[in-house]
């Protein structure tokens, strides 16, 4: 009997131990899923209290300049590119002033005396100067015999009127009358060509203020092989003009023979802005 009742004792509290172990079980699988679901529940909250956020691409392009900034960029490419700008060629001395596109090149009496090639026709008197040339950059006219066009100012203070105007006369054609900002110019044609080089001078003069003012403008081309398409020179020539018509003359003194070598000397036209 002793027996017996110790083998169902032994039964009873194995059960109860198995009991206990399910219990437990059933509670830690409980809890893992209440926990669980809190979580879903702090995730899904979470969620629905943010706005979803989404990934923007990169932007790749300027952002879009407002009116003053495009004004400010207006304004630096036109003093970049000043393309209507023109310069001013001025001497207080000799009382003569023009106006030349920024484009141009401008080349100094010095350059001029010191290079031959560069001098105008002489007029046929001692005491010629040259104040200033202006050369046509040989990118305008590409592709073509363009090899020059330029416009040169200077001036003889020793010539008196007869000579000033016999220096543009030739024996066979008679100076023209052009009027210029109210000053009558004396002026003749000539051309010249051989040997694949050719050249179109016109030679202006006006006495005015008791000095004998001398413009020349001249085209010349080069086409030695026959192969480039020849210039308009005529065109060329307008451009010239363009300059000349802004020549003006102001009330000056013309200075003394050492003053004059001593200003081409040094190079430095007078009276330049």
């Amino acid at each position: 009997m002793k027996l017996k009742t110790k083998i169902n004792n032994a039964k009873i509290e194995t059960t109860q131990i198995r009991q206990l172990i399910l219990t437990a079980a059933l509670a830690v699988v409980v809890a893992t899923v209440a926990c669980a679901k809190q979580s879903e529940h702090k995730v899904e909250a979470a969620q629905s209290g943010q706005p979803a956020v989404k990934q923007l691409p990169v932007q790749t392009t300027m952002p879009a300049a407002q009116p003053s900034e495009v004004k400010t960029i207006a304004k630096t490419t036109t003093k970049q590119q000043p393309t209507s700008k023109l310069l001013r060629y001025k001497s207080r001395d000799y009382g003569v002033s023009f106006e030349y596109p920024w484009q141009y090149e401008f080349v100094s009496a010095k350059t001029v005396s010191n290079n031959e090639s560069l001098k105008p026709k002489s007029d046929g008197f001692e005491g010629q100067i040259t104040l200033a040339r202006i050369d046509l950059p040989n990118g305008f006219y590409p592709d073509t015999d363009f090899e020059s066009g330029y416009l040169t100012l200077g001036l003889n203070p020793h010539a008196v009127e007869k000579d000033c105007s016999a220096s543009v006369a030739t024996s066979s054609v008679k100076p023209q009358v052009s009027k210029i900002n109210d000053v009558e110019f004396l002026w003749s044609e000539s051309e010249v060509g051989g040997k694949g080089r050719a050249s179109k001078i016109r030679n202006y003069v006006a006495f005015n203020n008791g000095v004998c003012y001398e413009v020349e403008l001249g085209v010349k081309t080069h086409n030695e092989s026959g192969l480039v398409r020849e210039v308009n020179a005529d065109q060329v020539m307008r451009k010239l003009e363009a300059m000349l018509k802004t020549v003006k003359f102001s009330e000056s003194e013309v200075k003394a023979d050492n003053e004059v070598q001593s200003s081409l000397a040094e190079g430095k036209p007078e009276g330049q802005k």
